[in-house]
């Protein structure tokens, strides 16, 4: 790694030290330092493999890693989970390709993020495109939290719904301690594409981080990527609503039979616009009509959510628990049962939330499930209801 600016804090740092067309970068909102650095990646991707060494505030570690395999696909990006040899509670999560580095390192309390910064355009042109690397003590947490969802969407009439039997897990004993695989497909639209080097770098953390919360042992879901795909990236930017109904666009564009070609169960649609109104991403959820849309907002707005890759993860992992039927924290009047689907909140020191909370907040917000005997009781366990629908929704292509 080649550090060309430590400590940088405006986009004056940067053409100060040579760094040219510096406000084309795409630097995370409300981070207030980092630092602008490449990678060798050759290197890189050789080193990931094992023991990967890092060095942290002055100090040596070496991070031991394994390649996760929710995803055969053949397009060299490839994430890596672990720790760091001999730190309690560390943490490492990161995503390789050709010239791309994603992800994130924690260490006790503090979580330092890797993202790329350049477009498209501008990458294509480099063999090590510019990153950054920010740590969450320097990230300006907005005064209010901002809205996820307002809860699952009431679909507009004509849109198609999947008819299965519900809860296959109730009449099939010994399938809630079964892993369950559920398929699916990724996409983005032009503007995603064209403002990220590699969009499906960024896809494939967010579904790395997925994975770990939905395979916990008080849930066992393997969410298998069909594809990253961006074929119809200009037919769902032209769409009229994307900016006002982005998942009806999205349902159009890629509706329920074309995801039984791609054998998909589930589709995730990573928006790079800032979508009217306040919410950052939505679904029409599980619950009556079993759909399988969800969107999740990529970019920063203007009432508080930033865009970053913690904020990316939390939003889009929300979305898809909605889609297994996991709720909110307070009940809905038109889901009010089971009661025990809800989010939770619980203190470590500073206080958090489970990731189906209603809003999101930069420093409070986890990407975790609440279950019963973890951050959460018998009457806030997202898991619970997730083993329940999993088979249901594993069972959705035809």
């Amino acid at each position: 790694m080649d550090v060309l600016i430590a400590g940088a804090s405006t986009i004056s740092d940067m053409r100060a030290s040579g760094i040219t067309e510096p406000e084309e970068l795409s630097i995370p909102k409300g981070v207030t330092r980092y630092d602008l650095v490449t990678f060798d990646h050759v290197a890189l991707n050789k080193q990931v493999h094992g023991a990967l060494p890092l060095r942290i505030h002055g100090t040596e570690y070496q991070a031991e890693l394994h390649r996760m395999d929710f995803e055969q696909i053949d397009d060299g990006i490839d994430s890596y989970e672990g720790t760091i040899a001999g730190v309690d509670g560390s943490d490492v999560l990161l995503t390789t390709g050709k010239n791309v580095l994603v992800g994130s390192v924690t260490l006790g309390n503090e979580t330092f993020w890797i993202t790329p910064v350049e477009s498209r355009g501008r990458a294509e042109k480099e063999a090590s495109p510019l990153h950054v690397i920010y740590s969450s003590r320097d990230i300006e947490n907005p005064e209010k939290s901002v809205v996820i969802d307002y809860g699952t969407l009431t679909p507009q009439e004509g849109y198609t719904s999947t008819d299965v039997s519900e809860d296959l897990e109730s009449s099939t004993p010994g399938l809630r301690d079964q892993y369950a695989t559920v398929n699916l497909l990724v996409t983005t639209d032009n503007q995603f594409y064209q403002d990220q080097g590699n969009w499906k770098a960024i896809a494939q953390d967010i579904v790395a981080e997925a994975n770990r919360q939905f395979g916990r042992d008080d849930i066992l879901v393997s969410l298998n990527v069909m594809a990253y795909t961006d074929s119809r990236r200009v037919l769902l930017s032209n769409q009229p609503d994307i900016l006002s109904e982005p998942v009806a666009a999205f349902e159009r564009v890629y509706p329920n039979d074309d995801l039984d070609l791609w054998a998909a169960d589930l589709a995730l649609y990573l928006g790079g616009y800032n979508a009217d109104g306040s919410a950052q991403g939505t679904t029409y959820g599980y619950y009556p009509h079993h759909h399988r849309h969800a969107w999740a907002q990529m970019v920063a707005d203007d009432i508080g959510y930033l865009g970053t890759t913690h904020g990316r993860r939390c939003v889009s992992i929300h979305e898809l628990g909605h889609l297994f039927d996991a709720g909110h924290q307070d009940l809905e009047p038109e889901r009010p049962t089971p009661s025990y689907r809800r989010a939770c909140l619980w203190f470590d020191l500073l206080p958090k939330i489970s990731v189906t909370y209603s809003f999101f907040n930069e420093a409070m917000s986890t990407t975790e499930f609440s279950s019963d005997d973890y951050h959460g009781d018998a009457d806030h366990d997202n898991a619970r209801r997730i083993r329940e629908t999993k088979w249901t929704v594993a069972n959705y292509h035809s």
